[in-house]
């Protein structure tokens, strides 16, 4: 069911197509938009691996002349005859009928003469022009993570400009008359928001920084402005609180009048049925339930994947593991029923029993892992292996 709900965003969201040019030094993390090849081999030329002497290996246990050093940096071809050999810097250019470097540390060197071993490996030493990379290879692939590693093959090539997917601008608000800030003072009557805080740090650890814009009284004029002044900066909106069918669940009839389109108006999953989405052009619109628990999961499930299908993630969005589960349960049909638990040892045992509702936060906060029951499930057994996912 929730893979059927992300299709159902998936297929409204693949064609945007937000990209920029970006430099090297500002890419880390990024995510290539498109294919990167190699533009030179590498090595571009055959060299040196380590400081030493350049020879051919049939001379193996002879004497052999020093004809001179050869330096890195330096461009012109060096050749040697048969009782010839080079000393040789790391990186320098291999000269033409050597095939082997014998190490400095391993060297018997006496009066410009080197006494070769009679036992070295052919080719030890050498590095062979684009016995790494060949030009016109692919390097870095659509998708891929711009990893400090890959970040370094690119400079080898002397590529500093990539073509990366650009993150969306991302704004979070809730909305709620009886909220209030955590540095603001609440009666016992008044609610602490801890949905924004939670979301906001989810969105970060995740790669995505967004901006929070507040709490939004639950009065359609505010509410409508709210998403006017988002819709100016933003492409993501995330809001929660007003998606159930309250007497002051305004956000659906709002976003319809500013031409949005509602991609689904609730999902099958206990805890976070009244979760919506809205999409118009390249701006999309989350409504999360009010309830916290609610309100995490399903920005855990259906938000954080939107955002990496949006900039062309191809990593599992989802950590998954398989379990064994401890205890025995009871579930309703016809729903998924997202169950929190604790994984250790390969085992999976619910929070307090599974007795947790979408308004309660404790036992988020001790889970480790989410198992999603299929919607015909009945019941779980002591024992059974499943599927749970890693939480954040």
């Amino acid at each position: 069911m929730i893979n059927e709900t992300l299709n159902l965003i998936y297929n409204e969201i693949k064609s945007i197509n937000l990209k920029k040019i970006a430099l090297l030094n500002e890419a880390l993390n990024e995510i290539c938009a498109k294919d990167i090849v190699a533009i030179k081999d590498l090595p571009c030329f055959d060299n040196s691996a380590l400081d030493g002497y350049a020879f051919n290996h049939k001379n193996v246990g002879k004497t052999l002349k020093i004809k001179g050093i050869i330096y890195a940096g330096e461009k012109k071809e060096f050749h040697l005859k048969d009782d010839e050999c080079y000393k040789i810097m790391t990186g320098a250019i291999m000269p033409k009928g050597a095939d082997t470097v014998l190490r400095t540390e391993d060297a018997n060197v006496k009066n410009n003469v080197l006494f070769l071993p009679n036992e070295i490996k052919k080719f030890d030493g050498y590095r062979l022009k684009g016995e790494e990379v060949t030009k016109g290879k692919i390097l870095i692939k659509k998708g891929e993570i711009l990893t400090p590693r890959k970040i370094m093959l690119l400079a080898s090539q002397g590529i500093n400009e990539v073509e990366i997917y650009k993150k969306p601008k991302i704004a979070l608000f809730s909305s709620g008359d009886e909220l209030k800030e955590p540095w603001q003072k609440a009666d016992e009557y008044e609610i602490y928001n801890a949905n924004a805080s939670g979301i906001e740090a989810l969105l970060k650890n995740n790669g995505f920084e967004s901006k929070y814009l507040g709490i939004t009284k639950d009065e359609p004029l505010v509410i409508k402005e709210s998403f006017e002044n988002c819709f100016k900066e933003f492409d993501f909106v995330i809001t929660s609180g007003g998606a159930s069918a309250g007497d002051k669940d305004y956000m659906d009839e709002i976003l319809k009048d500013f031409g949005f389109r509602e991609i689904f108006d609730h999902v099958n999953i206990k805890p976070g049925r009244p979760t919506k989405c809205f999409i118009k052009d390249e701006k999309i619109v989350f409504v999360l339930a009010g309830n916290p628990t609610a309100a995490y999961l399903l920005a855990f499930l259906l938000v954080i994947p939107t955002l990496k299908k949006l900039i062309n993630q191809n990593d599992d969005f989802f950590e998954i593991s398989k379990a064994k589960f401890s205890g025995n349960l009871k579930l309703k049909s016809g729903r998924i029923n997202a169950i929190l638990g604790i994984y250790d040892d390969f085992c999976f045992k619910v929070i307090d029993d599974n007795k947790f509702g979408s308004g309660t936060i404790s036992p988020l906060a001790k889970a480790t892992h989410l198992y999603l029951a299929d919607l015909d499930k009945k019941e779980l057994k002591d024992g059974e292996i499943i599927e749970i996912l890693k939480l954040d």
